[in-house]
């Protein structure tokens, strides 16, 4: 059984996590509060290019392997997840009324990751 991580500890191994995978933490805020992870504020990587999905998808297995029992929620401007799901809203001029329909969807399949060896992504 792993030791309780202090509040501190968990925003270091998020930072981390976020830094490997190069978000932008100029856009990008993230709070770790008892076993969760929230992100907020616009979703970019740090040379200004953006992420899809699956790139989002291995951001939260990293997550999910690295700060483990730890539930993670993304509600940017332009994406949201968590643990089950992805939704890209789009760009502020494209998103219309963001209805459901107009978003698009990832599901997320942990079983694909058995072999992630944790390196850079994307």
């Amino acid at each position: 059984m792993s030791k309780k991580l202090s509040r501190m500890e968990s925003n270091k191994a998020a930072r981390s996590i976020l830094n490997r995978h190069r978000v932008d933490l100029a856009y990008c805020q993230y709070s770790c509060c008892g076993m969760e992870i929230k992100l907020t504020g616009w979703l970019c990587k740090s040379d200004g290019s953006d992420f899809n999905g699956p790139q989002i998808e291995a951001l939260i297995f990293d997550f999910q392997r690295h700060l483990t029992g730890f539930t993670v929620s993304g509600d940017f401007d332009n994406w949201n997840f968590n643990s089950e799901r992805i939704s890209y809203v789009g760009e502020k001029e494209d998103r219309g009324n963001g209805g459901e329909d107009e978003q698009t969807t990832y599901e997320i399949d942990i079983d694909s990751y058995d072999d992630f060896d944790g390196g850079e992504v994307g």
